[in-house]
C-alpha cells in the first residue's frame, strides 16, 4: 500500500508586491520616474527580489541603494499560508527638502488554510524611518505599529472604529478640528490638498451620524484610508518659528508642497503601506512615492 503523502496540498493564491522609488514630475520639465526595484510575487508562492543602486535624477532626487524583497509560503507549524513584502531606501534625498537615511517598509500576510472561518491577518511591524528631516528638522516619529498590530483582521479595525479607538490612525484626522476658513486657506496654497476640504467634512458627517457599519448601503465592504503617523503632533519636532504646518500625517511646506507619512489602506482582504509621498505644488511640480509595499489574503479556487 502506497504510503499516504503528508505535505500540504493547496491551490491558495499569494499575492505580494514591493517598490523603492517611484513618481511623475509635471513641471519644470515633464518625467516619469520608472519604478524602481519593483518586484512582484507569483501567485504559487517562493521568494522574489530586486535592487537598484546610486541614482540620481535631474539634482531632484536621488538615494544610494533601493531594494525590495517578498515571499509567500505555508507555514506547517502554524496551519497558515504567509506571505510578506519589504521595501527600504537608503540616503534618500528630495530635492534636498526631504531627507532619511532609511525608509523601510514591511507587510505581513497570514491566511487561513481553505475552509477556515478565521480571518486574514496583517502586520507592518518593522516599518521605520531613520533620520528623517523635512527642510533640515529632524522629525522622530515612532509609527503606530503596535496599534496597527492590535487591530490585525478586518472585523478588528472595523470594531475599534465603531468603538472610536483607532481614530487616531485615519489619514484626515490631523485636519479634523481645521476650520472651513483654514481648508480653504491649505487648498488655495498647496494643490495637492484639492478635495481634502470635501472629505473631512464628509468624515465628520459619517461620525456623527455613527453610520459606522461594516458594510456600506451597497453591500460593498468599507475600506479605510490610515496612516501609521496619524497622531504626529509636528510642534514636538520643530520650534514655534518653523515655516512647516502639520496636520497629523500631513506636513506642508511652503513654495514647495506637502509630505505625507505612512500611509495605510485597508480592505478586508489586502492592505498597502506607502512609507512617504511627497506632493511638489510650487516652483515645480510632480509626486514621488518612496517605501511602497502591500499584500493580500489570497485563496482557492473559487
Amino acid at each position: 500500500m502506497a504510503k499516504e503523502c503528508t505535505h500540504h496540498h493547496c491551490s491558495h493564491t499569494y499575492h505580494a508586491s514591493a517598490f523603492g522609488v517611484s513618481g511623475e514630475i509635471l513641471r519644470p520639465t515633464q518625467r516619469s520616474i520608472p519604478a524602481h526595484a519593483a518586484t512582484t510575487l507569483a501567485p504559487g508562492g517562493g521568494r522574489g527580489f530586486n535592487r537598484t543602486e546610486n541614482i540620481q535624477i535631474d539634482g531632484l532626487l536621488s538615494f544610494s541603494a533601493a531594494y525590495t524583497e517578498v515571499g509567500g509560503s505555508f507555514d506547517q507549524c502554524h496551519q497558515v499560508h504567509t506571505s510578506y513584502a519589504s521595501s527600504v531606501i537608503e540616503d534618500l534625498n528630495i530635492a534636498d527638502v526631504v531627507k532619511a537615511d532609511r525608509v523601510v517598509s514591511r507587510i505581513a500576510v497570514y491566511s487561513p488554510i481553505e475552509g477556515s472561518d478565521e480571518e486574514s491577518s496583517f502586520d507592518i511591524t518593522g516599518s521605520h524611518f531613520e533620520n528623517l528631516r523635512i527642510c533640515g528638522r529632524h522629525i522622530d516619529v515612532e509609527l503606530a505599529t503596535g496599534d496597527f498590530h492590535k487591530h490585525d483582521t478586518h472585523s478588528k479595525f472595523e470594531q475599534a472604529y465603531r468603538s472610536g479607538d483607532v481614530s487616531h490612525l485615519f489619514f484626515l484626522s490631523g485636519l479634523e478640528n481645521a476650520s472651513e476658513e483654514k481648508l480653504a486657506e491649505l487648498k488655495d496654497k498647496y494643490h495637492a490638498l484639492h478635495g481634502f476640504a470635501e472629505r473631512v467634512a464628509r468624515w465628520k458627517e459619517i461620525k456623527k451620524a455613527k453610520a459606522q457599519k461594516a458594510e456600506a448601503k451597497d453591500g460593498t465592504i468599507r475600506s479605510y484610508s490610515c496612516s501609521a503617523a496619524g497622531h504626529l503632533d509636528l510642534k514636538d519636532h520643530v520650534d514655534s518659528n518653523s515655516e512647516l504646518e502639520g496636520y497629523g500625517p500631513i506636513i506642508c511646506i511652503p513654495k514647495f508642497g506637502i509630505v505625507r507619512l505612512a500611509e495605510v489602506h485597508i480592505h478586508k482582504e489586502r492592505r498597502s503601506l506607502n512609507m512617504l509621498r511627497v506632493d511638489m505644488c510650487s516652483s515645480g511640480e510632480g509626486t514621488i512615492h518612496t517605501g511602497g509595499s502591500g499584500g493580500g489574503s489570497g485563496g482557492g479556487f473559487p
